[in-house]
Formats: structure tokens, C-alpha cells, sequence
């Protein structure tokens, strides 16, 4: 017999809500951006002596507002897939579905598990080179 967990109701909502969200603040930080560069630059250009401090300070915020959200989605699925692993069973108990999903348990459970677990490195290793590249650009100011 197959076993079925059960859609949540409004989870459809809920998860459109949220992108919607997410794209409109997204979309805040580029306009905002935008607005508030020629600011930024004469502010960082201002002082000759402490420039390079200034840009390597910009550099570190704009790393911070890339990378801070991959990490919290990275983090997110670490903890998915643990708990996964844990329960021997996909999707986990509780978890918010949009529609009708078949439940996995024992091995196939413990792949979905493990397949989670090293889709969370690989975001981890993406926002690592990320900074890596925006250190070496911060580097260029020299």
C-alpha cells in the first residue's frame, strides 16, 4: 500500500506569498542601489586617505546582501536532509506540502536525505567561491 502525505492547506498561498515577497524585496535592494551609488561613491572617493577602507567596507556589505540568503537557503536544506536521514522518511513529517506526495522511507528516503545533504555543500561551496571572487575583486583596489 502506498502511503500518501497529505497536502497542506494554503501552502500554495503561503509559498507564492513568500516569493512574491522575496522578488519585491530583491527588487527594493537593486532600485535602492541604484539610487544610492552616486552617494556611495563620492562618499568612498571623499577621503583619499581612507578610500581603499571605504570600498573594502562597500565590498564586504555587498557580500554580505549576496551571500547571507544562500547561506540561510544553504543551512535550510543541511537541516532538511538531516531530518531526512533521521526519520528514514521523505518528505518528513509535518512538512508543509503544496500538493499529494508519495512518502518514501528506508533507502530511497536515506538517497532524498543524502541528495539534500550535498545539494546544501554545493550551495555552501558556490557562496564560498562567490566570495572568493568578490575578495579578489575588493583586492584589485590596491
Amino acid at each position: 500500500m502506498v502511503e500518501i502525505h497529505r497536502s497542506t492547506p494554503g501552502a500554495g498561498r503561503r509559498l507564492a506569498l513568500t516569493a512574491a515577497i522575496m522578488a519585491i524585496v530583491g527588487a527594493a535592494i537593486v532600485a535602492l542601489a541604484d539610487v544610492a551609488q552616486p552617494r556611495l561613491v563620492r562618499w568612498a572617493a571623499g577621503d583619499p586617505a581612507r578610500t581603499r577602507e571605504r570600498v573594502r567596507l562597500l565590498g564586504l556589505a555587498i557580500a554580505v546582501v549576496v551571500l547571507a540568503p544562500l547561506a540561510g537557503f544553504s543551512i535550510y536544506v543541511w537541516r532538511l536532509g538531516s531530518r531526512v536521514l533521521r526519520e528514514e522518511r521523505f518528505p518528513p513529517e509535518g512538512l508543509a506540502m503544496v500538493r499529494d506526495t508519495v512518502v518514501l522511507r528506508g533507502p530511497r528516503a536515506r538517497a532524498r536525505g543524502h541528495v539534500l545533504r550535498v545539494m546544501a555543500v554545493v550551495l555552501v561551496a558556490c557562496a564560498s567561491v562567490m566570495l572568493l571572487l568578490l575578495w579578489r575583486l575588493a583586492a584589485l583596489v590596491r
